[in-house]
This record gives C-alpha cells, sequence and structure tokens, in this order.
C-alpha cells in the first residue's frame, strides 16, 4: 500500500522528498516510522507528507466505497443467506445538525418531506404546511398503531384487540373516502374510473372461440356488446307458440306468413309466424290477420325459449320507416315439435239425381278413395237441410256418391262439406347478423314482405277474378198453388178448411132495406151535419195555415243549409288538399329510402 522510493539511474535511491498515498491497510492516524524509506524523515514529525487524494475520489470503486463495510455488522452491498437485505431509513446527526437519506444523500434544510422549499412562504401557507405535516405524520402513526392492532386479533379472547381493529378498519375506510373525495370531488367512483379506468376486480376477462373473422373486423369500439349466456335447452330449435297482440301505436294491422324480426332473450332472428285463435272446444282456427284490439295465437319456428319469456316483433330494421316501429308484443306459452293450427275447408258438390231423401252427389271428391275416407261425414245445403255421406258410386264421374237427408232437397241446392285442413309452419329462421357488417343492421340480408316487394319493383298486385265480389243475380221462382183434394178436405176439421166467400150476383138485404127517420131523429142528425161541417172547415184552415208555415220554414231551412253545404265543402276541400300532400310527402320519402 506504500509507495516505493523511486531508483536513480545509478541503481541508488532518490533524496527528494516522496508522497506517501495511504491505502486499505494503512492507519491514517499513526505516521509511518522514521528511516523506513531510506532512513528519511518521518510524516508530520519531519518526514515524507501525506497525500489525501485517494480519500476524496468519488464513485463505486473508490477508497471510501471499499472500506465502508469495516465499519458495520455485515456486508451493504450483499444479500444474507435468508434473502434479507436491510434497509436504512432517513436519519439526522444531532451532533453536526445535519439530515442523511437513505443512501448517504444530504438532505438540506430547506427541503421539507414534500420537496416544497419554505423560503418566501407566508405566514398562512407555513401554517398550513405544517398542518399538513402533522396531518401526515399522525396518519403515520395511525398506520403503525392499527397494524399493531391487528397482529392482535388472533389472540383468543382479545375482545379489546378485536374492538381496536375494526376501528382502524373504520378509520382506513374514512381515510380512503376522504382522500377519493379530495381527489375526485362529488364525482367519487365514477370520476375515478374516468381518470384512471377500470382496476384490477372490476372487470372480467372472457375467452369466445368460434368468433367469425367478420366480427373482428366489423368491430365498432363504440357499441356496446352485451354477453350472455344460454341453458343446453335453449340451443334447440323447434315450434314456438305464444299470445301474440299488435302493437296498439302500429297503424297497420300484421298479415299471415309475413317475415318479421322477433327479439327473444339474448337473440334477434327473423322467422314466419302464423296468427290463430283459440275456439271454445279447444281448436286453434286459422287466422289471415291480426285482430284490431285483441290477443291471438302466433307459431312461428325458431330457438327454444322457457315460457313466459317476453316477445317483440319489428317488421323491418333497416330503411326510413314513418311511425311507430315496433309491430306487436307477446309472451311465450309454450314450445311443440308440431303446430294444431288448423283452417276451414269447404267442399262443394251438386245432386245429379233425387230419389226422396236420398240424392247422388258429385263434384265434391276425384276419387272413391277419398269418399271412403269421408264416410259419415256431415254435409248440409245452402238452404239448411242436415245430411250424411253414404257410401260411393261407380256410375258417373269419379268421386261421387250417395248422400241421404233429413228431407227432400231441390236440384238446384248447392251441397256443402266443411272439414278442417293443418296448416304447415314454414321452418324458417334467419339470424340478425348486423355484427358481421360494416355497414351494420344495412349489411344484414333479410326477407322482404310481399307487398315491399310489389312497391319496389312496381310489379301490379295479382288479381284473382274468382275472387272479386260480383253482384248476385237469382231467378225469381214462381210456386203452384197449394192444392188439397176434396176428400182430404173433407175429412179435416173446420179451422183447418178453405174459406172462400163467392161473389153475390144480387145485393144482400142489409143493403137493399131504406132507413125512415122521425122528427126528432132528423133534428138531431142535422144538427151533427152542422158540427160536422164546422169541424170540417176549421181543420181545413188549420191545415192550409199549416202547409203554409211548413213552405216558409222549410225555405230557410234550405237557405240554412246552402250555406253549410259551402262550407263543409271548403273544408272537406282543404281537408283533401292536406292529406293528399301528407300522402305525396309519404311517397317521396319512401322512394328515397
Amino acid at each position: 500500500g506504500r509507495a516505493d522510493p523511486t531508483p536513480g539511474d545509478g541503481g541508488a535511491p532518490s533524496r527528494r522528498p516522496q508522497s506517501i498515498e495511504l491505502g486499505e491497510d494503512d492507519s491514517s492516524r499513526l505516521p509511518p516510522p522514521s528511516g523506513e524509506y531510506g532512513g528519511g524523515a518521518a510524516g508530520p514529525g519531519g518526514g515524507l507528507p501525506y497525500s489525501m487524494e485517494a480519500w476524496l475520489e468519488e464513485g463505486e470503486d473508490c477508497l471510501v466505497e471499499r472500506i465502508r463495510n469495516k465499519f458495520v455488522t455485515g456486508d451493504w452491498g450483499a444479500d444474507g443467506e435468508d434473502g434479507e437485505k436491510e434497509v436504512f431509513d432517513k436519519f439526522e446527526d444531532l451532533e453536526a445538525g445535519e439530515r442523511y437519506g437513505p443512501n448517504g444523500e444530504v438532505i438540506e434544510d430547506s427541503d421539507d418531506e414534500d420537496g416544497e422549499g419554505t423560503e418566501g412562504m407566508t405566514d398562512a401557507e407555513l401554517r398550513d404546511l405544517n398542518a399538513k405535516r402533522k396531518a401526515s405524520k399522525k396518519s403515520e402513526f395511525d398506520d403503525e398503531y392499527d397494524d399493531s392492532k391487528k397482529g392482535n386479533v388472533g389472540k383468543a379472547g382479545d375482545e379489546q384487540a378485536e374492538g381496536e381493529y375494526v376501528e382502524a378498519l373504520k378509520r382506513e375506510k374514512e381515510a380512503r373516502m376522504r382522500r377519493n373525495r379530495d381527489e375526485f370531488g362529488v364525482d367519487g367512483e365514477s370520476g375515478r374510473i374516468r381518470y384512471e379506468g377500470f382496476r384490477q376486480g372490476m372487470y372480467c376477462r372472457v375467452r369466445i372461440d368460434g368468433v367469425p373473422a367478420e366480427f373482428i373486423e366489423s368491430f365498432d369500439p363504440r357499441m356496446p356488446l352485451v354477453i350472455g349466456g344460454l341453458t343446453p335447452q335453449e340451443t334447440e330449435r323447434g315450434l314456438i307458440r305464444c299470445r301474440f297482440k299488435k302493437h296498439r301505436w302500429h297503424k297497420k294491422i300484421l298479415k299471415c306468413n309475413d317475415p318479421l324480426v322477433f327479439s327473444i332473450g339474448w337473440r334477434r332472428f327473423q322467422s314466419i309466424p302464423v296468427f290463430s285463435t283459440e275456439d271454445e272446444n279447444g281448436r286453434y282456427r286459422y287466422l289471415k290477420y291480426t285482430p284490431e284490439h285483441m290477443h291471438c295465437q302466433a307459431v312461428f319456428y325458431g330457438p327454444q325459449v322457457p315460457p313466459n319469456t317476453g316477445v317483440l316483433a319489428i317488421q323491418r330494421l333497416s330503411g326510413n320507416i314513418p311511425g311507430f316501429r315496433i309491430s306487436a308484443t307477446g309472451v311465450v306459452l309454450e314450445l311443440d315439435a308440431s303446430a294444431k293450427v288448423v283452417k276451414k275447408l269447404k267442399l262443394v258438390g251438386q245432386p245429379t239425381k233425387i230419389f226422396k231423401n236420398t240424392a247422388f252427389v258429385t263434384g265434391m271428391f276425384n276419387s272413391e278413395l277419398e269418399v271412403s275416407r269421408f264416410e259419415g261425414a256431415s254435409i248440409r245445403t245452402v238452404s239448411g237441410i242436415r245430411g250424411q255421406v253414404k257410401k260411393s258410386i261407380r256410375e258417373g264421374q269419379p268421386g261421387s256418391f250417395r248422400a241421404t237427408f233429413e228431407d227432400k232437397i231441390l236440384m238446384s241446392d248447392i251441397i256443402f262439406c266443411r272439414t278442417w285442413v293443418p296448416v304447415e309452419i314454414k321452418n324458417y329462421y334467419n339470424p340478425v347478423t348486423s355484427l358481421l357488417s360494416k355497414s351494420g343492421v344495412d349489411g344484414w340480408r333479410a326477407m322482404k314482405p310481399k307487398a315491399q316487394l310489389h312497391v319496389e319493383t312496381q310489379t301490379p298486385i295479382e288479381v284473382n277474378p274468382d275472387s272479386i265480389y260480383k253482384p248476385i243475380e237469382r231467378k225469381e221462382r214462381t210456386f203452384n198453388k197449394l192444392y188439397v183434394p176434396k176428400s182430404v178436405e173433407a175429412n179435416l176439421p173446420f179451422a183447418s178448411k178453405r174459406k172462400e166467400d163467392k161473389k153475390r150476383k144480387k145485393k144482400s138485404y142489409v143493403s137493399k132495406r131504406a132507413v125512415v127517420m122521425d122528427a126528432t131523429e132528423k133534428k138531431k142528425y142535422t144538427f151533427m151535419q152542422a158540427v160536422n161541417t164546422i169541424k170540417n172547415e176549421k181543420k181545413a184552415k188549420r191545415k192550409e195555415k199549416n202547409a203554409e208555415r211548413r213552405a216558409a220554414r222549410d225555405k230557410e231551412q234550405a237557405k240554412q243549409d246552402e250555406k253549410l253545404d259551402a262550407a263543409r265543402k271548403a273544408r272537406k276541400r282543404q281537408h283533401h288538399r292536406t292529406e293528399g300532400k301528407l300522402e305525396a310527402a309519404k311517397e317521396r320519402k319512401r322512394l328515397r329510402g
């Protein structure tokens, strides 16, 4: 560690004084002995001077850092066997009056714990700063105290420790709430989430397998996604029967077999409903349109859902639709694999031969097999005579049969048979995949109703001539007079016999006899004639006055009616003009899309 004397040219040591560099093994308090270096004087006592450059060096490999571990137990830079590391906090040298940090740095008096200087502060600011320091120290003490009390909770029978632990938790909660309130104001948790986002424990991570690539490509972060779960039964599809009602704010009634978009549970899909109503005998009768202000039954194909699930129906999701968009609402009643909806069908036939109460009927069936299927079925004529299908006959047109009736029918009677045929439910299911397209709902292709296709393609509506109502033309039938034989009439009671009065050729006695009045009767008769004449005269005058008054009133009423008609026509003309403008605006809006 000492510096050797520098040799001269001839190998002898130099006589000029040399400085001494001290190392780790040298003592800074004792000078080297005299004469150690060629008999020269030593150190401050007349020998070589000390060199302090090694002590003033800085850095990790300097002399001071190398000998630092000599003055403590253990090594500051190495971990112990148990993996623990000694940590030093701030300390203050009371003799020197200086403060040092954990790494030995000197903390000046002008720096406080918050790193803010007190120079230039007013008295009020200093008081606030001291109050903050006091509050922070108190909180540190409370934390240390609470930690010590929390460690005593596990001791059995220590009720006081448990109470202190609860109080410590309350103080922690109040301090945390106070800090949040000071930081985020009245917003509280919502403001905190807005600034720092969702913390751990406030969200969950979900892994979804089988996601289409189109969903990732067209994902819009501004549109929230609702994640739900389905039971194993809800993954199957079948027929759903629900109680259905047109929404009161929807303008038009709904037509059967027109596609609708249903929103049921977690799903939105398009299907084709069939409407029906339940009769008293439990039959579900087919309906062509929904009732105006009543519930009906609707059956459609879709994913199975639990009963009592709400149903929402919309005709169209895209496009500019005027009016209320929700078409109908309902609730699921039951799930079934087959439908029980039936439709009324009338089979019509005409009689070919009539034998008293028996008749041969043709035109109702097409083969003997159909007749055998309907043997025993009830039939009826338009006039109300009931009958029954008996057996098929080989004569005449195929499908002819023999039938019996309650009474003899006529050749002009029309015979019909009321039957019920099941209605087929179309298994159509089209889920709404608006999230798989960048254009949203407009990118999803849905089935369009027939009326919408007629409007878009400007195709005229097909008219079936047989469906057009025509005026009913019936020939007048003349019936012969009832003829009762005399032998039968003779045996009838007097009340049932005909009473025919023959015309008299001569006048009767009552009409031919003359009445002769005496003087008193003549006076009475003359007086009554005069009274009746006066009465008739008054009645004629009153009738004439009433007629004149009625004519004047009719004339005045005609003038008022003329004024009212003019005002009514003007009001009706203005109403029709306004309606026409509204209809034209709706048509232009619909054509624009």
